[in-house]
């Protein structure tokens, strides 16, 4: 359980982006960690059901982190917070990048937590996959760049920064407050800024690096399909980045195979083709009506009989599209980079935020998630599912409704997120500035 290795979102649209700034002269200046080829060969082996004491969850915070151009005057001397001169007269990258993150990690290990660089590994021949499990790894956000905001403070050089958080166990009081106490120590030591080239990712996963068991997979791969138009109205539909321009997240109900294949005829619901699961089935049978696509996808991932298919089955074909907003790749193993990193659910919905209340309510919310469908016991699953189930067939009533009939477009984003989350269980105080986040953002213009 951990962050990517490497990441290609700087790669969309067939352009590089950039991940540093140099700005204009002014004259001023895992010890638990399996190979996946061991992994492949342990999947019809676990025998240890899956369960909620057991989900660890990581967090990977993209940022724009500015220097001081040397010899520059602050362009912000109202911001108390403070500001490092960058060494080098010629600015350059790499003595750039080392420094800012340098001084990243020396902030996370003021409140007493391990970290290191990617830049430190590399020099001394470590492997960052072996500490996943121990320390915070300060290193590039490929996809993170200065616009042009950013770009009016010249004295400013920009470097695109990646902040990953190790693995930690999802149902220990003590996450959310360690989370807190690194995110609340960076935003007062350093300038952070987040634009929309920036991103907040989620990692879930087993503590124990084996993968989730196959019907747990189905489970979230059954709500987060439904519920996907629901969660992903928290990204600013206003936003430059709203359609994956700078980052990888496509939509999983647009770009994935599941997607090309639940265009045909309804099916019938009587009986439930191929659904075993009780929970599914109740929400399914509590509606009066389900949308032939809803009832078609369900049955699909139903059908899937291994992890490699159902990874694949919600996994777009083209390289573009293999990391979704919520990613399923590392279980398709369709290239070099899934087949070695663990087996990991990813959400990459969630926009680049300096509000440590946003992230940390963003944490949680991904993990009730993953712990509805972990717990067979649980019931939050099946509620959540039929919540979301009877959105879906009311979005498509609203669609055919005039417009005097329409409810405003942002109150019900608003009010679906907010009927979602107390289906989950999910505490408001996590998810009530996610709803006034919608409900603003979603307005007309």
């Amino acid at each position: 359980m951990a962050p990517f290795l490497h990441d290609d979102d700087r790669r969309c649209n067939g352009r590089i982006q950039p991940a540093y700034q140099i700005p204009t002269k002014t004259g001023r200046g895992a010890a638990n960690h399996m190979d996946p080829g061991l992994l492949l060969k342990t999947y019809a082996s676990i025998t240890e059901p899956d369960c909620a004491e057991d989900i660890s969850v990581a967090l990977e915070w993209k940022l724009l982190l500015p220097l001081l151009a040397r010899g520059a005057e602050d362009p912000q001397p109202e911001d108390g917070r403070p500001i490092v001169e960058a060494r080098d007269e010629e600015h350059d990258e790499r003595g750039c990048l080392e420094q800012a993150y340098e001084s990243v990690a020396q902030t996370v290990r003021k409140t007493g937590e391990r970290a290191v660089t990617m830049h430190s590994l590399l020099k001394d021949g470590l492997a960052e996959k072996d500490f996943w499990d121990s320390s915070w790894v300060v290193k590039k956000a490929n996809s993170a760049e200065p616009l042009d905001e950013e770009r009016s403070l010249r004295e400013y050089v920009w470097v695109a920064v990646e902040i990953c958080s190790p693995k930690m166990r999802f149902k220990d009081p003590e996450t959310p407050a360690r989370v807190l106490t690194v995110l609340e120590a960076l935003n007062s030591d350093h300038r952070l800024a987040a634009n929309c080239t920036c991103e907040v990712h989620i990692h879930l996963g087993r503590m124990d690096g084996r993968p989730w068991s196959l019907s747990t997979l189905k489970r979230l791969a059954a709500l987060l399909w439904v519920a996907e138009p629901t969660l992903r109205s928290i990204r600013n539909p206003k936003s430059p980045n709203y359609h994956n321009i700078y980052t990888w997240g496509f939509p999983m109900r647009q770009q994935s195979r599941l997607a090309a294949r639940v265009g045909g005829p309804a099916m019938t619901t009587t009986p439930l083709p191929g659904i075993l699961d009780s929970r599914a089935i109740d929400a399914i049978q509590r509606q009066t009506a389900i949308p032939a696509q809803e009832l078609n996808a369900l049955v699909e991932i139903w059908k899937t009989t291994t992890h490699l298919e159902l990874g694949q089955l919600l996994s777009g074909p083209e390289k573009k599209y293999r990391r979704l907003g919520f990613n399923f790749s590392a279980f398709g193993e369709e290239d070099e980079r899934a087949q070695r990193n663990p087996r990991t659910m990813e959400f990459r919905i969630m926009e680049g935020s300096v509000n440590a209340d946003l992230v940390l309510g963003w944490l949680s919310i991904c993990g009730t998630i993953a712990e509805a469908a972990v717990t067979e016991s649980d019931n939050r699953f099946a509620a959540a599912l039929a919540v979301s189930l009877r959105q879906s067939d009311e979005r498509q009533r609203a669609e055919e409704a005039s417009d005097s009939e329409k409810e405003t477009f942002g109150g019900r984003r608003g009010r679906d997120f907010r009927e979602l989350m107390q289906a989950l269980g999910v505490a408001e105080q996590h998810y009530r500035h996610f709803e006034e986040k919608i409900k603003r953002e979603h307005c007309p213009l």
